[in-house]
């Protein structure tokens, strides 16, 4: 992988904030290979062990931007990364088999270090969701439209993975019912206003309460879905299998008699 001047100075600047030890190696110029620079930052007494991190962090990618609902309503997209003891095949293959299997999506492209998959829409996975529901098990992994996992060979031990999960269907809904409240909100304001001042007052503020809950609601959302995808990388890292539709309709059984 050849890098570029931006790319250089980013690599060895995380990896001076992750190793706590010189700065950036001044004067990187032109185009360099990654051995090149392992020997560079070696040179400058920074850990190499952080570079070959910062190096991984860097072939997945930049991040996605942010848009002005990103604050309001949680991003676009839920992101997390880690850094598994596990090679490539074995670290999606298992991510694969869970994401399928168990929460009801399929895989549409896949390359040797990527994969994406999406909703299911067949009545196998229907009946999926609804199981889960019933069984108070998580289903915001089984809603998402699209879920997309990328991978960086830290060492021959260690990868890191980034996924990232679309939610923003789950944002429209939310800015379309928060839309609904407040204008209804504002046509209540309206009559009010024909009739009497201090009621319009009143109706007034009904807009601004429902935007707020609209808001913490959008944030809370985003925040239990990075839970949900923390508790997926526990899971491939524990190496646990899959629970899949046999199990959940067990699980449904046993509350039932219970």
């Amino acid at each position: 992988m050849e890098l570029d001047r931006d790319a250089v100075d980013r690599v060895l600047r995380r990896a001076s904030d992750m190793s706590a030890a010189h700065p950036a190696v001044p004067g990187a110029t032109g185009r360099m290979s990654e051995a090149v620079l392992l020997d560079a930052a070696r040179e400058a007494g920074i850990d190499a062990d952080a570079v070959r991190m910062s190096l991984a962090i860097e072939r997945l990618g930049p991040p996605a931007s942010r848009s002005r609902f990103d604050g309001t309503l949680g991003p676009r997209e839920a992101v997390v990364e880690r850094v598994i003891a596990l090679d490539v095949d074995t670290l999606l293959g298992r991510l694969d088999d869970l994401l399928q299997r168990q929460h009801g999506l399929r895989r549409s492209r896949s390359a040797a270090d990527w994969g994406e998959w999406r909703r299911r829409t067949d009545a196998i996975a229907k009946v999926q969701r609804g199981i889960a529901k019933v069984s108070s098990a998580s289903t915001q992994l089984r809603k998402l439209p699209r879920v997309e996992a990328r991978t960086s060979l830290v060492d021959e031990h260690r990868t890191i993975i980034r996924i990232v999960a679309d939610r923003r269907p789950q944002r429209t809904e939310a800015i379309a019912g928060g839309s609904a409240v407040g204008g209804l909100g504002l046509v209540v304001t309206g009559a009010a206003a024909v009739v009497a001042v201090p009621v319009a007052a009143a109706a007034a503020p009904v807009a601004v309460v429902a935007g707020v809950a609209v808001a913490r609601t959008g944030r809370k959302q985003h925040g239990e879905l990075l839970s949900d995808l923390e508790m997926l990388l526990d899971t491939i890292e524990r190496g646990v299998r899959p629970v899949t539709l046999t199990d959940d309709v067990r699980r449904v059984l046993r509350q039932l008699r219970s």
